[in-house]
């Protein structure tokens, strides 16, 4: 789940940040066309009228030619007094009407620009479907409004781009990991009714009733592993007398394991009390998972002892050895690694439940071996 939130919250950090290089290039492109218009008032200084007669600028056909514009003069009667390249299809007189309309808008389609003179209006055209004009206006007090209401539509608008798709996906992610917990939860019923029957037909102790405590355990394993991946577990939060647990641990095995394997508990005798705040169930699973790990590894028998002593600030050491066939330093390595996000587990089921157990409490686990020379697993608890 969190690298799938990781996921979405990079995908809307790159979002946002496209869109601001988005909003920039924008503003780049037209701030470069801007400095293209035809400046209508830089016209209107190079057309000089005089003793009745013009003076146009050179500068100025130049400007027009640039942006294939046009150009006109009319005076206070609606008449075109001066002209450059103006088309065929626009007026040579004007009425008040007409003048008070193409100022604004368009001329016959040409998109246009006016400029006061003392003799009369400046016109300056351009050709059809070169701008876009549209008339805007706003009352100046709703835009002072608007001017403090902005940043804080602003920032209401990033949260819900931030958090609107986050929660809309936890909660589909949250349905699929319910129907996922279902789904395993109903399998695992309709196995443990048939296996039940198949271990109460089986003699204690053989090949097949073994196999059979196995499945058993896989399935609470993967119920386990499932609700604390997902988080749709609800644990108990109760005082564990440790050493209780564990001697009830220790006699379970003994009953189940008659050749090949001995179980023995060395506690201090400081510890009888000691009581740790969990899960009963998911602390006795994580110590049954470290005690079928050494027999599931060492399949013609070993000595496993299970000792809990005292440490220092109130923690003590809980640890699980074997003085069977052990593990290379490659395993080990692997197995102090950290817990990895990914759901097939890497070193077996029961292993990453029990590192699960000890992220959920902020336990210490490790595993340390040598080759021939027996496993060791320890968890600092608290």
């Amino acid at each position: 789940m969190k690298r799938r939130l990781g996921y979405i919250f990079t995908m809307l950090i790159v979002l946002f940040g496209l869109t601001v290089i988005n909003i920039l290039i924008y503003a780049i492109i037209n701030f470069r066309s801007e400095r293209g218009i035809l400046s209508v008032d830089d016209v209107s200084n190079l057309i000089v009228y005089s003793g009745d007669e013009y003076q146009v600028n050179p500068d100025c056909y130049k400007i027009l030619d640039e942006k294939s514009a046009f150009a006109m003069i009319i005076d206070d009667s609606g008449n075109v007094i001066w002209e450059y390249k103006k088309p065929e299809d626009v007026p040579d007189k004007y009425g008040m009407k007409d003048v008070t309309t193409f100022s604004r808008w368009y001329l016959n389609d040409y998109p246009v620009k006016t400029w006061l003179r003392d003799e009369g209006i400046l016109v300056i055209g351009r050709p059809k479907n070169s701008s876009w004009k549209y008339n805007i206006e706003f009352n100046m007090k709703g835009l002072n409004q608007m001017l403090y209401i902005f940043p804080v539509l602003l920032v209401i608008d990033l949260v819900i781009l931030f958090f609107l798709p986050i929660l809309i996906t936890r909660k589909w992610i949250m349905n699929r990991e319910n129907s996922r917990t279902e789904w395993i939860a109903g399998v695992s019923h309709d196995i443990r009714t048939p296996l039940s029957i198949v271990m109460g037909s089986v003699e204690p102790g053989s090949v097949v009733e073994r196999q059979c405590q196995k499945i058993k355990n896989l399935i609470g394993n993967l119920n386990t592993e499932n609700k604390l991946e997902s988080g749709t577990g609800k644990w108990n939060t109760e005082n564990i007398v440790v050493v209780s647990l564990l001697r009830e641990i220790i006699c379970d095995f003994i009953n189940s394991y008659e050749e090949g394997y001995t179980f023995e508990l060395d506690a201090d005798e400081d510890l009888e009390e000691y009581t740790i705040s969990a899960d009963a169930s998911l602390i006795r699973r994580m110590i049954d998972n470290l005690i079928i790990n050494s027999i599931v590894h060492n399949e013609k028998g070993c000595n496993i002892v299970v000792s809990f002593k005292a440490l220092k600030r109130g923690k003590a050491l809980i640890s699980i050895s074997d003085d069977g066939e052990g593990a290379d330093s490659e395993k080990i390595k692997g197995l102090n690694a950290k817990l990895k996000p990914e759901y097939l587990p890497e070193h077996g089921l029961g292993i990453r439940v029990v590192k699960q157990v000890a992220r959920k409490y902020r336990y210490k686990i490790k595993f340390s071996s040598e080759k021939k020379e027996g496993f060791k697993s320890e968890i600092i608890v608290h």
